[in-house]
């Protein structure tokens, strides 16, 4: 039997997964100290705050950012410096936690998603930022669960809430188009059933795009990433019509992706001037 070359690229970028986050632990360099707040009685439901260190700089959005973990692992943190690249460009950061697969599925999912965006909101007005706005993003699972926050138009209205809360959006290496993926069961599990169901389709992130779209969006993927294959996001990015960019990370890894937060300046560069005014 032949070996298949895509389950062998899979087996790699899973096996580099400790390497990665050990480069991320040893380059993390604290810039400011977190506050943890509680959104719900379940211990995964909290979020970690923290506010930029010097002078505040008037009119920065609050970036709210979803870990990632293939909805089964992770918490908020476990690549610091995801939030020091914020931090040092003068962004409040929230990084919420929610609860995860295979005791909690997509519909658990959401209600934290509501919950951590309520508190949010709280702690925004209690910093005396009600002003500002929410720039949403999020690494991988994370970037799909954002998408939902950002993009669920229903669950916003139930929350008394619209899209003008929200600055814009942005995905690294995440998948935003499920029935593009493999058939892993980590999907399956997040989804809380199978593909062709309606819990699945719910779970899509990509149903959730409008033919009128507004916000600004920035889609952050490698076409060599063998554990979010980039066509599970290039069809949302297709798909989506309100402004947006694209930053193609030739030869990088799904982790490698991050690695605009430690040492690839040049990403870095690019990534910072599509933050500009947000």
């Amino acid at each position: 039997m032949k070996n298949n070359p895509y389950t062998l690229q899979l087996g790699r970028q899973l096996a580099e997964i400790p390497f990665q986050m050990l480069h991320h632990l040893l380059a993390a360099r604290p810039v400011a100290p977190s506050v943890k707040i509680r959104f719900g009685s379940a211990w995964r439901q909290y979020m970690l705050c923290w506010v930029p260190p010097g002078p505040d700089v008037a009119g920065r959005s609050i970036v709210v950012l979803y870990h990632g973990g293939g909805w089964r692992l992770g918490w908020p943190g476990l690549f610091p410096t995801l939030a020091e690249f914020f931090l040092r460009l003068g962004f409040p950061v929230v990084m919420p936690a929610y609860r995860l697969a295979p005791l909690a599925s997509y519909r658990h999912m959401r209600e934290d998603l509501s919950l951590a965006l309520a508190k949010t909101l709280e702690w925004s007005g209690s910093m005396g930022w009600s002003d500002r706005k929410l720039l949403v993003g999020g690494i991988s699972a994370g970037a799909t669960l954002a998408a939902h926050l950002v993009f669920d138009r229903q669950a916003l209205a139930k929350a008394g809430l619209d899209q003008h809360v929200f600055s814009g959006y942005f995905s690294i290496g995440g998948p935003l188009d499920l029935d593009r993926m493999p058939d892993f069961r980590a999907i399956r599990s997040y989804a809380g059933g199978k593909p062709g169901s309606q819990a699945f389709s719910d779970a899509n992130p990509v149903h959730y795009l409008q033919a009128q779209e507004l916000l600004p969006m920035l889609m952050m993927h490698s076409p060599d990433d063998a554990i979010v294959p980039y066509d599970s996001a290039r069809t949302f990015y297709q798909k989506y019509t309100g402004p947006k960019s694209e930053i193609v990370l030739n030869g990088k890894t799904h982790l490698g992706s991050m690695r605009f937060a430690t040492d690839d300046l040049e990403t870095a560069a690019v990534f910072k001037t599509w933050l500009e005014g947000k």
